[in-house]
């Protein structure tokens, strides 16, 4: 796995965080290098970064004053993560998808996967532009979409789109647009009665995954589960149903996305739940839950990678207590039975239909 690269002379270390196994993986990609090459030289010294995942872009700007805008809580160790190996300073001004921002002078964007999200990031950037203000998009020619210059067109007058290299290309975005009509940034999904809202860029976009909906209907809390954790929580449907048909149970929230988390709280106002925005389950007590319930991704971006699900299956096995269950839903295709029958003592099939299957697991 390639992990040292040379800018300017200067040798980094960088990895990705949570680790893999795969060795063609990086922490930066050409878009990455293509975004950097065209803004590191620039005298522009505040600098707004959007989906610096690895915290490529942190490292080799270190120089600048840089204000970071976070999804994921596992982004933010990898970035502290790779300042540490290399000697950097730690101490980053972070700012939320849905915070306000100082003056915008310079924003690098790694498109994200998510065009609801970029057009978050588009929508941030613009409340905090100036006439000046430049938006430099990076991405990998083979995700390109035609949406992403009409989410740009919104918001700025100039879309440059710079020639490829390496398989990676550049949209440059310049004069902010004036007196514009903002987008409420929530969907609202109608479900069993109940009007759920989640933020741009949450998974299942408009609608209640087919997957949480096969799970909802089969899902049950046993009279002596009382503690009960929601693991990817998403937008909290799950956690919300359990706490409308067990009203007894204590229900905590975690997800690494900070807008699912954000969103969450809206669905569970006024309910007794504890949300956590986190990557892993190790800042919980140990053998504390009852009942894990989860629809747990296999989705890191444009890569399909369950490394990250099997490493929060094993955190799942200490915070359960010894008579605990985790109850999973997960698509046919993935196979997890094999890894969680070396985990838990007993892993069973309590449904499934042609595309997802419940599983049930006791420690």
């Amino acid at each position: 796995m390639e992990s040292i690269l040379t800018i300017n002379s200067q040798k980094y270390q960088l990895e990705r965080y949570p680790k893999t196994d795969d060795k063609t993986l990086k922490a930066w990609s050409s878009a990455e290098l293509l975004v950097l090459e065209y803004a590191i030289n620039k005298e522009t010294k505040n600098i707004h970064l959007f989906n610096d995942r690895f915290g490529f872009w942190n490292c080799t700007l270190n120089t600048k004053k840089v204000t970071t805008v976070w999804s994921y809580a596992s982004q933010k160790k990898a970035i502290k993560h790779n300042q540490i190996l290399n000697n950097l300073k730690t101490d980053i001004v972070y700012k939320t998808p849905l915070d306000s921002l100082e003056k915008v002078e310079l924003a690098l964007i790694k498109i994200p996967k998510s065009l609801e999200l970029f057009e978050l990031f588009l929508q941030q950037v613009h409340k905090s532009s100036i006439s000046s203000t430049e938006v430099v998009c990076g991405f990998m020619t083979k995700y390109f979409s035609s949406s992403f210059l009409k989410i740009a067109s919104n918001y700025f007058e100039v879309l440059d789109q710079s020639k490829a290299w390496k398989k990676a290309r550049l949209l440059v975005l310049k004069k902010p647009k004036n007196k514009i009509e903002y987008k409420d940034t929530l969907n609202k999904i109608s479900y069993k009665g109940k009007e759920f809202c989640q933020y741009y860029g949450v998974f299942s976009s408009g609608k209640i995954d087919i997957g949480t909906q096969f799970f909802l209907q089969h899902i049950m809390v046993l009279p002596n589960e009382f503690k009960v954790l929601d693991l990817a929580c998403g937008n909290g449907v799950i956690a919300y149903d359990l706490l409308n048909k067990y009203p007894k149970t204590e229900v905590t929230l975690i997800d690494d996305f900070n807008l699912a988390i954000a969103s969450s709280k809206l669905n569970l106002k006024n309910t007794k739940a504890t949300f956590i925005c986190g990557n892993d389950l190790h800042d919980l007590e140990e053998n504390y839950f009852d009942l894990v319930v989860s629809n747990p991704p296999f989705h890191f971006e444009y890569e399909n990678n369950i490394e990250i699900a099997l490493e929060l299956f094993k955190g799942v096995i200490r915070v359960l207590n010894k008579n605990g269950r985790f109850v999973l839903v997960a698509n046919k295709h993935l196979n997890y039975k094999t890894h969680l029958s070396i985990l838990f003592s007993k892993v069973t099939v309590v449904k499934e239909n042609v595309r997802f299957i419940i599983y049930e697991c006791v420690c």
